[in-house]
């Protein structure tokens, strides 16, 4: 072999070895990239994971604590009021601005029923409202200013108005507004307490749905089907 070719055998030879290099570089760079997604992709599915086992820890507590409210529930205390937008904390303060009939305030407590329909916001009920639903249910005013309503001409229940001066004298003109209706029965002064209390619940079932109001206890707590049948229980006594 003389010395020209033998250098173009060196040259190959250089030439093929850069070529391994080069491919075995990239080779290399190709495994390292592939352990890298491959270890990423663990890494997520091992987080998914463990997220996913966390979450359902937490839920299956918060079904625990659910089922156990559930149980504790008296299913008594319902609330009648229609559910517009459900007020679970009751009123801890009197709103300055309702009245309190001398009618109603002057009767003994334990001989008074007496329940106030207003908007939980004290909105006020104009006089058209007022007397649109006055008329609609039956209610009729009185000589002081009350509004009534009798069955078979007995007197069964009173309704005072919850804002200043307590009655319903001007419900026909522009200029009256009010708080709310104090309807309210007078146990020393009624024929008929049990025919009155459920003629009570079925006017008031009328109003709330034509004023689009609440109903609350005069302590300022709304109505429940408890309630109710406490007061069931104390007429029949």
């Amino acid at each position: 072999m003389d010395a020209a070719t033998f250098r173009w055998v060196l040259v190959a030879i250089a030439v093929l070895l850069v070529l391994a290099f080069y491919l075995y570089g990239q080779y290399q760079a190709r495994l390292r990239r592939r352990n890298a997604i491959d270890t990423f992709t663990r890494e997520e599915i091992d987080s998914a994971f463990v997220e996913d086992e966390q979450l359902r820890t937490e839920l299956s507590n918060l079904n625990q604590v659910l089922r156990d409210n559930e149980l504790e529930d008296d299913l008594d205390d319902l609330e009648i009021n229609p559910a517009l937008d459900v007020q679970t904390t009751p009123f801890t303060l009197r709103d300055p601005d309702i009245h309190v009939h001398r009618e109603i305030s002057s009767c003994d407590a334990e001989r008074l029923i007496n329940y106030q329909l207003r908007h939980g916001d004290f909105r006020l009920i104009t006089g058209e409202e007022a007397e649109a639903a006055r008329r609609q249910v039956g209610l009729e005013l009185d000589a002081q200013g009350l509004l009534e309503y009798r069955e078979a001409d007995v007197l069964a229940f009173r309704v005072a108005s919850l804002s200043a001066p307590g009655d319903f004298a001007n419900i026909g003109t522009l200029k009256f507004s009010t708080l709310g209706f104090d309807c309210f029965i007078d146990l020393d002064n009624c024929e008929n307490p049990r025919g009155a209390y459920e003629a009570l619940l079925k006017k008031i079932d009328e109003l709330v749905r034509i004023l689009n109001v609440k109903v609350y206890k005069s302590s300022h707590e709304l109505l429940t089907i408890s309630d109710v049948t406490s007061a069931r229980k104390k007429l029949l006594d």
